[in-house]
């Protein structure tokens, strides 16, 4: 792909999230296309320094402290330190459009507007967003108090989640479920929030209170996304389906397997709200199929790279070589829908999971070939990668130093 890509021999991109899996992933990816890496972290040993594509590697405030890393970001920018900042997070996406003036301008090219970032990043906004599209969301209320909350919560249609409206300004909390108006009255609480982040929550004060979400019932059974580029005119450049068969913790978590998904009318309407509320830049939208009224409810759209990223490389869609040709203004071009028999493994959870249900059962002997079966085949690892090792033992270093966290949730929720 980088024989069809403008490529300038000095261009370096920084990537500010080096312990992320879309970190790496951007690393890897634009490493291997020839284009310079430079690292930050405040960390002195973060998962993506160890790859064989770090170019460079420099410390650097901590992202969540605002007061600290705008300004800081604001000089290497001036002093020319690289050309781009590679959009791997919600942080990220946030500060680009809420501070555009302390990124290189050709960022603006790869990137939506700013209004559609936040519309993205701020739940009771992508929830009006979407009812302006005419996409279906689940039971939604954004209360601003314990008062608020409260005032109907013998009304909800319980179970409900309680989750952050943002990521942004509140850090990475999952949410949790309750299952009543006794359980919502000990459990609704403001996020608590760090002096760091003062300049976003100044701006944002309703991101400390969390939203209450209907939880859609089999949920885990049908999560669905749709990720790829849009070019600056809202094209498709690439696109591709997935569907999420596991996660960790296995309520609300993060995804452990995803495999290929497609089913062209749901895509078709998907895409059509991404173009519509995005316009352009790296998108991943996640939905769920509510079987009680036949169609798919957005709960995400992510302006950025998702956490399954490699999923996208893996089947012929390289996003992060994309995304950098759309911001240097070079010619993209239109690939087909992402294809390939390949599945997507988070591989530290993946096994832990399944080694907890054979030894907790029952049906040990199912759930043992059930392992054995998915081992085979080609896949893909959200870090592994055979040509580029090191940072596979960090993050494994990292994953496993506190295994209780690891194996808890899956022995007392029982995966299937």
């Amino acid at each position: 792909m980088i024989s069809l890509l403008k490529r300038c021999p000095t261009d370096t991109v920084a990537v500010m999230d080096a312990d992320s899996p879309p970190g790496l992933a951007f690393t890897r990816s634009l490493g291997r296309g020839g284009i310079g890496v430079h690292v930050y972290s405040p960390r002195r040993l973060p998962v993506t320094r160890l790859s064989r594509y770090c170019t460079r590697f420099s410390h650097c405030p901590d992202p969540e402290d605002s007061e600290a890393f705008l300004p800081w970001l604001q000089n290497e920018t001036s002093r020319g330190r690289y050309s781009l900042v590679a959009p791997t997070s919600d942080l990220m996406a946030f500060y680009m459009a809420e501070f555009p003036e302390v990124f290189p301008a050709a960022q603006r090219r790869a990137m939506p507007g700013k209004e559609q970032v936040l519309n993205m990043l701020f739940k009771d906004r992508f929830d009006a967003t979407c009812r302006a599209h005419d996409v279906a969301v689940p039971y939604t209320r954004f209360p601003l108090s314990v008062e608020e909350a409260m005032a109907d919560a013998d009304n909800y249609p319980y179970p409900v989640i309680l989750k952050p409206k943002s990521h942004v300004g509140v850090g990475l909390a999952r949410g949790i479920v309750v299952h009543d108006a006794a359980e919502l009255r000990r459990e609704y609480k403001a996020y608590p929030t760090k002096p760091q982040q003062a300049v976003i929550m100044q701006r944002f004060p309703e991101l400390k209170w969390p939203m209450i979400q209907q939880y859609v019932p089999d949920a885990l059974k049908s999560l669905f996304s749709i990720s790829g580029l849009l070019d600056g005119d809202g094209e498709v450049v690439a696109v591709a389906g997935s569907r999420k068969t596991l996660q960790w913790p296995p309520t609300l978590g993060v995804g452990v397997i995803f495999e290929g998904w497609d089913e062209p009318a749901a895509m078709a309407e998907g895409l059509r709200f991404v173009r519509g509320a995005l316009g352009r830049g790296i998108f991943e939208l996640e939905f769920i199929f509510d079987r009680r009224s036949g169609r798919y409810v957005a709960i995400d759209l992510n302006p950025r790279a998702h956490g399954h990223i490699t999923f996208d490389i893996a089947r012929h869609n390289d996003l992060p070589m994309l995304w950098y040709g759309l911001a240097t203004g070079a010619p993209l071009p239109k690939l087909p829908p992402g294809s390939g028999q390949v599945r997507w493994i988070h591989a530290i959870p993946y096994h832990v999971g399944h080694w907890v249900g054979m030894a907790a059962g029952p049906n040990r002997g199912e759930r043992l070939h059930s392992y054995v079966t998915h081992l085979k085949g080609r896949t893909v690892d959200i870090i592994h990668d055979r040509g580029d090792p090191l940072p596979s033992l960090a993050h494994a270093a990292y994953m496993l130093r506190h295994p209780g966290g690891l194996v808890r949730p899956f022995w007392n929720e029982k995966i299937s």
